[in-house]
């Protein structure tokens, strides 16, 4: 199995730049993995929305946590009904009321390989099925062709 380790930590940076308590409203963090822009091309499934509540990037949760100034951190493991494509974690901060009230989001991004679930086995028994109902076709048109050759040199 294949996990995935996010830390999340308010930006410091941010924080001092807007105001001092600036995240005392924020109650929880919402982790999320989203499709990258380049496995949206084509998929209107996968759209990004401004209006979060149409927007389909982020449509797998991963953990929701309580908020602490001091930041966080959970191990996922990557489930396999996860589709393969390229993506990246976003973490969205909900007050006490549950909406949402910033978010912030990875720079890198995450490929996962899709799992096509064929076997080697699966694709022999498949070609020797073929070849068996090749060989009775063959055997039951033969078998057909003799009885009707009989049944008209009888007459």
């Amino acid at each position: 199995t294949t996990t995935l380790v996010i830390r999340w930590v308010l930006n410091a940076t941010a924080q001092e730049a807007a105001a001092p308590g600036l995240d005392a409203s924020y109650e929880k963090v919402s982790l999320k993995l989203c499709y990258a822009p380049v496995s949206q091309v084509e998929r209107g499934w996968r759209k990004k929305n401004d209006d979060l509540h149409k927007d389909k990037t982020c449509s797998k949760a991963i953990a929701t946590q309580k908020y602490t100034s001091l930041g966080n951190s959970t191990v996922w493991r990557i489930t396999k009904d996860v589709p393969g494509a390229v993506y990246f974690v976003r973490a969205y901060v909900l007050n006490s009321n549950g909406t949402q009230v910033a978010y912030g989001q990875t720079r890198n991004l995450i490929t996962i390989e899709p799992i096509s679930g064929r076997h080697a086995s699966i694709d022999v028994a498949a070609a020797i099925f073929s070849a068996f109902s090749v060989g009775s076709l063959i055997f039951f048109l033969a078998l057909e062709n003799m009885r009707g050759k009989r049944s008209s040199g009888s007459k």
